[in-house]
């Protein structure tokens, strides 16, 4: 596997990543949740078949255009959640489903709801058929298929299968090369899991609709991307959306004779070309505050969460010395950077009057940038981030 060129912490630059997040527009957590599962793009411009040789159904994946426009057709329904009792019929919605605090069921209860209250609404031509629909071979189950959905527009019956990823990138950044934090999990296994498994289906038996026959099958897979912060100009593959959310990711070690049993082989070795230049406090210096996220927050950060600082991870502002890199467990980080800061990615690829937004808004001088550290020591606490 080829790795990415080291550089100095002192010669760190932006890599050409989109980072844009309406979102955070959104003050109640669910909503924002609701929001960014709506206007995130897939991960994927077109589907990539791993397994030319078998003979499988045609896998689709909707455009970035097709999800902004059903952000834009559901945001006036997003802000009257967000600022009426409203936000009620959403939050008994998603806390009823099983396992609700779990990352993958609580990406398919907000698609389900959106799916449910937006037909009621007339806000998109999709009916949900059926639901988590069991597979079965003779007695033993053998899986499950998301979403059976009936689109009035096409007169079509669609099969979505869906996937919230959060993976760390290592290069050449094919598919294989995007993992789960201290899984054996990427991305292309997990496409060739759902074509080669969920996507063979071609009849379902429905509760209320009877048997219907798919027509047409979708890859829904969001979450966030991280790259390795030696990453310099990355260019993203052609099927990689360019305005998928993307950030970073720091490998984090004391002792690289004690790799992380857990950790991914495909991260391993970026984890100790990392620690060939970083001197546990060059990459984080000019940081004023740092907390680690709740689990929930690999979604959307909560804001509400950032007055709580751990006094070992906070920075003192008198004298700006950076924490020690080494002392922080593996898991996800909100960072407080200064505008400009090489952490922050929001201004890489905007024009110049969103630049001009961001100068002129006083708030945004100092604000939280998501950074996932990968800490190598056994020891550690791990943050699992499988479905």
């Amino acid at each position: 596997m080829t790795e990415p060129t080291s550089h100095s912490s002192s010669t760190l630059r932006n890599s050409t990543v989109k980072y844009n997040a309406p979102w955070e527009e959104y003050q109640r957590p669910y909503v924002r949740d609701l929001a960014y599962v709506l206007s995130c793009p897939d991960v994927l411009t077109k589907w990539l078949d791993f397994v030319p040789h078998q003979d499988t159904p045609t896998i689709a994946v909707h455009n970035t255009d097709f999800w902004q426009a059903q952000f834009a057709a559901y945001r006036e329904r997003l802000n009257e959640l967000d600022t009426t009792s409203a936000y009620q019929e959403l939050t008994r919605y998603l806390l009823k489903r099983p396992s609700p605090n779990r990352l993958g069921f609580h990406f398919e209860g907000l698609l389900s709801f959106w799916l449910t209250d937006g037909y009621a609404h007339g806000l998109h031509p999709y009916e949900m058929l059926a639901n988590n629909v069991q597979l079965f071979c003779g007695k033993q189950t053998t899986g499950e298929l998301d979403l059976i959905l009936y689109n009035h527009r096409e007169k079509l019956t669609e099969h979505w299968e869906l996937a919230i990823k959060f993976f760390m990138g290592s290069a050449p950044f094919a598919p294989v090369n995007w993992v789960g934090i201290n899984s054996n999990d990427n991305l292309q296994r997990k496409m060739t899991h759902m074509q080669t498994k969920q996507f063979c289906t071609v009849w379902v038996d429905t509760e209320n609709h009877g048997q219907v026959k798919i027509d047409k099958r979708y890859a829904v897979i969001k979450g966030h991307f991280f790259l390795p912060v030696t990453t310099v100009n990355f260019i993203y593959p052609d099927w990689l959306a360019p305005s998928f959310p993307m950030h970073y990711w720091l490998a984090a070690s004391n002792n690289q004779n004690n790799i992380d049993d857990h950790s991914s082989p495909e991260l391993t070795q970026n984890q100790n070309h990392v620690n060939n230049f970083d001197n546990t406090t060059g990459p984080l210096a000019g940081i004023t505050d740092i907390r680690r996220a709740h689990y929930i927050e690999w979604f959307t950060q909560r804001n509400f969460y950032d007055c709580e600082y751990p006094e070992n991870n906070s920075v003192n502002s008198n004298d700006k010395i950076s924490p020690n890199l080494a002392s922080l467990q593996q898991g996800l980080y909100f960072m407080k950077v200064p505008m400009g800061h090489w952490l922050d990615n929001h201004l890489s690829n905007d024009s110049s009057q969103a630049q001009d937004y961001y100068y002129q808004d006083a708030s945004y001088k100092e604000h939280y940038v998501p950074v996932v550290i990968l800490q190598t020591d056994v020891n550690t606490d791990q943050d699992g981030l499988s479905d």
